[in-house]
């Protein structure tokens, strides 16, 4: 039996001055189905807006690879369980739910705890599944992206997306407000934790002030670090950067395009020994390179805005330094996300001083807002 559910549905994207452009529609469409084998049917609560909904709805349709428009994007969900298929084990009826990328469990990497990595990580998170949704000119709107498609007011979820928060939150305003914790929050301070880890000792620097960059200065602190460099050309960015816990920060927009000796001046020559990386811009990669210092860790953790970076490749040797690539916090929702919100309760983690909300039918608001830096997280409440 079909029903109806309000989405934001995202349409092919559209050319502005040669650029594509996201075609975000905020519109009913048909609920087609019940959830299926270790699936489960989702009222969703509120959902944040993350750079990748924006980025793979940029993507031009390539029906060679499975990757088609229309399709509801989503990944930062949170909601309450409705409906359960068979085998699912990780939530009941009535339970409130945080969603994060979902992972096959059943490959080389996710068999020794490296689902972020799992062989099966595209078709499953980025491609998705078909019969889920139908738009009013009943065209399929592919559904399950990041085995959650969050941008709508029900869902059907992936059981490897589930969090459970039965015994961890009190009510639906913390569930609306902990939503972005399944993806940027959770790739950023993971980055720091689980893929640098920080320590006392280490300078960091952050590149990047949006959600994932906050996420990753919020866990340098927690984790003690020495310095904490905040890189962005947003001022107010970057003064929430040192309210969270940047020790220095550099305004991108009062320096020069080298500005790896600005970085440098900034710690009194001191060793810079983990930069983290969210803003994907190559002019930015290829000058942080150069202030890494000595066994440094340069974690990359914003997609890439092109196709080559310059790698001093001798002197990566000689100093024994090292370039990295790192998903989503190395960890998973389920490992990660009740640690963020023990941060939360402890005041360590205030994800309530970044975010701002807005009716999803407002959504293409936030999305102008999140791209100005005028907000930087915008959850969206069903």
């Amino acid at each position: 039996m079909t029903t109806d559910t309000p989405a934001l549905v995202s349409y092919p994207a559209q050319s502005v001055d040669s650029r594509p452009k996201p075609d975000w529609r905020f519109e009913n469409v048909k609920f087609l189905r019940s959830p299926e084998e270790h699936e489960l049917k989702i009222r969703m609560v509120s959902t944040g807006i993350c750079h990748s909904d924006i980025v793979v709805a940029a993507i031009p349709s390539r029906p060679e690879w499975g990757l088609t428009f229309p399709k509801v994007l989503g990944h930062e969900g949170a909601g309450i369980v409705e409906e359960v298929g068979p085998g699912v084990t990780v939530a009941k009826v009535g339970d409130p739910i945080l969603l994060s990328y979902t992972y096959c469990q059943n490959c080389d990497l996710c068999n020794v705890d490296q689902q972020p990595y799992c062989l099966n990580w595209t078709p499953i998170n980025i491609l998705g599944g078909k019969g889920i949704f139908e738009t009013k000119d009943k065209e399929d709107a592919g559904g399950k992206f990041f085995g959650q498609s969050s941008f709508a007011g029900t869902s059907i979820a992936n059981e490897g997306s589930v969090v459970n928060l039965k015994d961890l939150i009190k009510g639906e305003d913390e569930l609306k407000l902990l939503a972005p914790l399944g993806c940027g929050l959770m790739t950023g301070s993971g980055g720091v934790i689980n893929g640098a880890s920080v320590k006392p000792h280490d300078i960091v620097l952050v590149t990047g002030i949006g959600a994932v960059g906050l996420g990753a200065i919020m866990a340098a602190k927690i984790a003690g670090a020495k310095e904490i460099i905040a890189l962005d050309r947003v001022a107010h960015r970057l003064e929430t950067a040192k309210e969270l816990g940047a020790t220095k920060i550099l305004d991108t927009t009062k320096t020069s395009a080298s500005f790896a000796e600005d970085l440098k001046k900034l710690v009194d020559g001191q060793r810079i020994s983990v930069v983290i990386e969210t803003t994907g811009a190559l002019p930015v990669i290829n000058e942080t390179i150069k202030a890494l210092g000595k066994h440094g860790k340069f974690i990359q953790l914003g997609v890439p805005l092109g196709p080559e970076v310059t790698l001093p490749l001798s002197e990566f040797f000689s100093d024994n330094k090292s370039f990295e690539c790192h998903y989503l916090g190395n960890t998973t929702g389920q490992a990660w996300i009740p640690k963020m919100i023990q941060w939360w309760r402890e005041g360590k983690f205030p994800i309530e001083k970044i975010v701002k909300y807005f009716p999803a039918k407002d959504a293409l608001k936030a999305l102008d807002e999140m791209q100005d830096g005028t907000t930087i997280k915008p959850i969206l409440v069903w």
